[in-house]
């Protein structure tokens, strides 16, 4: 009975910072503030999550996984294909970001500082390896880690400059991807050629709506988080 008051607690603690940082973004939200929102003491809270660094990292955790659970969702033929997969992935992080002003500045705010890139690019590196992304294509540990590190940090400046440059989320995907299979995975044309083509497959499916429904969603009383 405690361990699942407690995880109810958590799940609340992550739902409140989660719309705070939205609002708000990071530097704007406090300890205090969400220890207010959530009806409980800072004290108390800070006995769940001492610092709000673990907050954020939970909160990213399970950004990634439920982006990833409807991304698998537009269609079966994502099974086994990772970089029709990898393309998928970020125009669905590319089109969220433009359908919500707060899912924006959850993006921008994770990947543009400099203090904490190296880190989110370590969590991603963590959750395509627990999700078995690559290991169809038994790919160099390394080498898919020195990908996503670079691709992650080019992809978000075109995010964040999508406007100015006039791209689209399929645009900043395709290069992304690209960059990612030839410089890393050693692909060749055909192989880029190929995940690309089955990525627009895929994407066509993409329905903003019922992405941004899982997202806003994910703490909600009777899904699954990690936390």
């Amino acid at each position: 009975m405690a361990r699942r008051k407690n995880m109810e607690r958590r799940r609340v603690i992550l739902r409140n910072t989660f719309q705070l940082i939205r609002e708000y973004g990071m530097d704007g939200v406090s300890f205090q503030m969400i220890a207010e929102e959530t009806g409980i003491s800072k004290s108390l809270l800070q006995s769940y999550y001492p610092h709000k660094e673990k907050l954020i990292s939970d909160i990213i955790h399970n950004l990634f996984h439920t982006l990833g659970t409807q991304i698998e969702d537009y269609n079966d033929i994502v099974k086994n294909q990772p970089f029709a997969f990898t393309k998928s992935f970020v125009y669905t992080v590319a089109l969220l970001g433009e359908y919500d002003d707060g899912i924006d500045r959850i993006i921008t705010d994770v990947f543009t500082r400099n203090e904490t890139l190296n880190k989110w690019c370590g969590m991603l590196c963590e959750w395509v390896s627990e999700a078995g992304l690559f290991d169809e294509v038994n790919p160099n540990e390394r080498e898919v880690n020195a990908g996503i590190a670079f691709v992650t940090t080019g992809m978000v400046r075109l995010y964040c400059n999508r406007r100015h440059f006039n791209l689209t989320p399929e645009q900043i995907a395709d290069y992304t991807t690209k960059a990612f299979m030839y410089s890393f995975m050693h692909c060749s044309t055909k192989q880029v050629d190929q995940a690309l083509k089955l990525g627009n497959e895929m994407v066509k499916k993409a329905d903003v709506k019922a992405i941004y429904k899982a997202v806003d969603t994910m703490f909600n009383k009777g899904k699954e988080f990690f936390g």
